[in-house]
C-alpha cells in the first residue's frame, strides 16, 4: 500500500538508527506511521511504501517499508516544508514571506536564481545564497538517500526470491 502526504510532527525518533514514530498528513487523513526514516524533518513530503498494523499498545500505525522524499505539491506544503527548521534561519514568518513573494516559482529561485530571495523582506544578498545553498544540499542529499533507499529495496526483494 502507499501513501503519499506530508510529516506533520515528530513524536519519537532514534538519533543513532533513524527508527521514527510520526504523524503524517495525507489528503484524506492523519496517521500515524513508524519505520527507518533517515534525514526527515517536520514539514517533509514522502511517498511511503507499507502497510497498516494494528500495535496492542498503540492502535493502528502505517509501518513502512520504503519510502521517497518528495517535493511538496502544493504551496501550503511547500510552505510547511521551508518552515519546519530544515533551512537555518527560516521559520514560519521567513517560509511565508517567500512562498508569497515566489509562488510556483519558489523552488526554481531556490535552484537557478537564488540572488532574487533577497527581494524577500529581511533577507540580505548574501543570506539570500547561504538559504538557497542549504535548500539545494539538502535536496541532493535527499536525491543520495532516495537512491540508496530504492537500492536497498530492490536487493531485499532479490533476496526473497532466492
Amino acid at each position: 500500500m502507499e501513501l503519499k502526504g506530508q510529516i506533520s510532527e515528530i513524536i519519537y525518533q532514534n538519533e543513532v538508527n533513524s527508527y521514527t514514530i510520526a504523524e503524517f498528513e495525507t489528503d484524506e487523513s492523519l496517521e500515524t506511521i513508524v519505520g527507518y526514516l533517515p534525514f526527515i524533518n517536520k514539514g517533509d513530503s514522502l511517498k511511503l511504501v507499507g502497510n497498516f498494523v494494528n500495535h496492542p499498545d498503540y492502535g493502528k500505525q502505517f509501518k513502512i517499508q520504503t519510502f521517497e522524499k518528495i517535493m511538496p505539491e502544493t504551496l501550503e506544503a511547500l510552505e510547511k516544508y521551508l518552515a519546519g527548521g530544515i533551512i537555518k534561519g527560516v521559520g514560519p514568518a521567513t517560509a511565508k514571506r517567500i512562498v508569497d513573494n515566489f509562488k510556483e516559482e519558489t523552488i526554481a529561485v531556490f535552484k537557478f536564481e537564488p540572488y532574487k530571495l533577497a527581494n524577500v523582506k529581511g533577507i540580505t544578498k548574501e543570506r539570500a545564497i547561504e538559504i538557497a545553498n542549504e535548500f539545494n544540499e539538502k535536496w541532493e542529499l535527499w536525491q543520495i538517500v532516495g537512491f540508496l533507499e530504492r537500492f536497498r529495496n530492490s536487493k531485499s526483494k532479490q533476496q526473497k526470491s532466492i
